[in-house]
């Protein structure tokens, strides 16, 4: 079974939002066996309206390891998906974008449009003659609001990759009481990403490998645990508004590890921790593929409220 650009694009959106993966039939998802694009992050993953912002892509290569050159094109979407849309993006965000509005490059800077709450977030927007008024967003399960912002990425001689970043976006509180309003305002936090302190390889008699330093060598078929340890703090707690309650809930943010590699075998597509967890590392196991040769590993890391963290390795793999 192939899948056409369309329904390409549809899952990697889908995919973006909640997990970097890869649509490939009949495979692993963490196996690479073509160029994908892991992920795409702005930083700060978490802005005002007017604030600026850098987005970049993680590239991965079977044969190159992470691809650092490829031409890519940005654009920011601004058409809100209809609530009843199960994407994860509007229909429009998804098509090709007028040529005037679309910025190339690795990188992508740009300012939160001002008007952005009103969009995608608790603000309902102006009324439009002829048309039924649009309700204002619901919040994600952390409080969230997020603008979709979309790459192209066409590495020479390949087909074009399309992926969106998601940036939190910093919106007032909706149908909350004043006091409760000033009392979140004094105690919220824009998200700061994760990250991935270091990342050791484990034998079975706990022997560690750092692949920080640089490559390590693995015999052919051997096991591993891949053990990946968090930069302290990574897990931030911050409130979020209950209608229910009408209060302020503290909610600790969950940390999700997507692992990806292009030979050997991976326990699992996915680790991490969840909200609430007291704890600084996560791991996969990992078999070694029986054929020689340089084994590339990507490790992606995804906190509940938009912030990314990635990193890539070299494990040489000996007969």
């Amino acid at each position: 079974m192939s899948l056409n650009n369309q329904q390409r694009l549809f899952i990697l959106t889908i995919c973006t939002l909640l997990v970097a993966c890869k649509p490939n039939v009949g495979q692993p998802p963490y196996l690479i066996t073509d160029l994908t694009l892991l992920a795409v992050r702005g930083n700060p993953p978490e802005a005002q309206p007017g604030a600026n912002v850098t987005y970049s892509f993680l590239l991965a290569s079977p044969s190159d390891g992470t691809v650092t050159n490829a031409d890519a094109a940005w654009d920011v979407c601004m058409t809100p998906k209809p609530p009843a849309v199960s994407n994860a993006v509007s229909s429009a965000c998804t098509q090709v974008p007028d040529p005037t509005t679309v910025a190339p490059g690795q990188t992508f800077a740009s300012a939160i449009p001002t008007k952005v709450c009103s969009l995608f977030g608790p603000i309902a927007p102006p009324p439009v003659a002829g048309q039924p008024p649009v309700a204002p967003r619901n919040p994600d399960s952390t409080g969230g609001y997020y603008l979709p912002v979309r790459v192209r990425v066409n590495p020479a001689g390949a087909e074009e990759l399309s992926g969106f970043a998601f940036e939190r976006i910093q919106c007032n509180l909706a149908s909350a009481a004043a006091d409760i309003i000033e009392q979140y305002n004094s105690q919220y936090t824009p998200n700061n990403p994760p990250g991935i302190d270091h990342t050791d390889l484990v034998d079975a008699g706990g022997n560690r490998l750092p692949l920080d330093t640089g490559s390590q060598s693995a015999p052919a078929g051997s096991v591993w645990s891949i053990e990946a340890t968090f930069v302290d703090g990574s897990a931030e707690t911050f409130p979020v508004y209950d209608p229910q309650s009408e209060a302020l809930v503290n909610q600790q943010e969950s940390l999700h590890m997507s692992w990806f590699v292009t030979g050997g075998t991976f326990e699992h597509d996915r680790t991490g921790t969840a909200a609430g967890e007291a704890t600084s590392s996560t791991s996969n196991q990992w078999t070694a593929p029986k054929q020689a040769g340089t084994i590339y590993l990507w490790l992606v890391l995804r906190d509940s409220r938009g912030g990314i963290d990635y990193k890539s390795y070299q494990i040489q793999v000996g007969s």
